[in-house]
């Protein structure tokens, strides 16, 4: 008689069993691989950024304006992720739009830019870990419909901001802005490194401005996770500082006393989510630095550096390295 081999009903579960478990220990590890590939895109991403400013440095001597003076009918303008695009070999898209008579944000005038805006994709703007839409509807208004545009466009929505500056003086964290007060702090600020040229402002920074250092000062930073704290009612709120009319492409109004889009300030820590946090909507500057990576987010300094920086980094350093002239000692606190 030939005896059979085989497994048994208690050798197969056994096998299945450690198979599972060999599963289990093993996607935690895939994914923290997969996270790590996508943190390095990322940090490409704002690599490119970098050089891009650099270059545009090296023609205009200058970064590119965060925003410019409103024009009398507050129409929106172009941000400084649209003067970049000849840097980051987006020549073509560039060439194809205008800087006059036009509104960016499509409120007050037409957009002019319509057909270039809404199709105008850069992978480049966009963080492969962040869960949030990479593109924002609109309606179009009567004046660019007559340009031939349909009733809805999508604009792309960037992950990256710029560095408008400190809500506070980096060298004094605790003093807050009164009303009516403009200058190194507060809720109008210019001491950043990509900054609004208007009636407190009459030009761009460059280089020669950045008096505490290239590398201890920001100059871009991410913003590519949602927010969920006590301010967010509904949950998942998507309050990038690009994330309205326009998205990458437009500064907004521009203007000491108006709203500016694809900067923010430093006013609380990375990846807060607590209350009374101000003017954290999309349109204003104060919105909150955030990523989907563990403990922290990437940012960009002056030097053309990427670092990542743990959301346990206190206010007071966050201050001085978004403050690119206070004089402060740069110390993690």
């Amino acid at each position: 008689m030939v005896k059979k081999s085989g497994f048994t009903l208690v050798e197969l579960l056994v096998v299945i069993a450690i198979i599972g478990v060999l599963i289990a220990l093993l996607l935690p590890a895939v994914q923290q691989a997969r996270e790590s590939a996508r943190r390095m895109q990322c940090s490409n991403n704002l690599k490119q950024l970098s050089l891009a400013l650099h270059n545009y440095h090296d023609v205009h001597q200058v970064f590119p304006p965060a925003a410019l003076m409103p024009s009398s009918d507050r129409k929106g303008g172009a941000s400084w992720l649209t003067r970049l695009l000849p840097q980051m070999e987006q020549n073509a898209a560039y060439d194809q739009m205008t800087f006059v008579d036009t509104d960016w944000t499509d409120q007050i005038g037409p957009n002019r830019n319509w057909q270039v805006t809404s199709t105008l994709r850069v992978p480049a703007l966009n963080c492969p870990s962040s869960p949030m839409e990479t593109t924002r509807k609109r309606a179009t208004s009567a004046g660019t419909q007559a340009l031939g545009a349909p009733t809805e466009i999508e604009y792309q929505v960037a992950d990256y901001v710029g560095n408008g500056g400190s809500y506070f003086s980096g060298a004094n964290v605790n003093q807050d802005v009164q009303p009516g007060e403009w200058g190194i702090y507060g809720y109008v600020t210019w001491n950043g490194t990509l900054v609004s040229i208007d009636e407190k402002n009459s030009q761009a920074i460059g280089f020669r401005d950045i008096v505490d250092g290239t590398s201890n000062t920001i100059t871009i930073g991410e913003q590519s996770s949602f927010y969920n704290g006590p301010s967010c009612a509904a949950g998942n709120c998507d309050w990038r500082g690009g994330n309205w009319d326009g998205g990458a492409w437009s500064c907004g109004v521009g203007g000491w006393d108006e709203w500016w889009l694809n900067v923010a300030t430093i006013r609380h820590g990375i990846n807060w989510n607590g209350t009374g946090i101000g003017h954290n909507q999309p349109y204003y500057r104060h919105t909150i630095f955030r990523s989907q990576h563990p403990g922290g987010a990437q940012m960009a300094r002056a030097d053309g550096s990427v670092a990542f920086y743990a959301e346990t980094t206190g206010l007071q350093t966050l201050m001085s390295l978004f403050d690119r002239a206070d004089g402060a000692v740069i110390y993690n606190d």
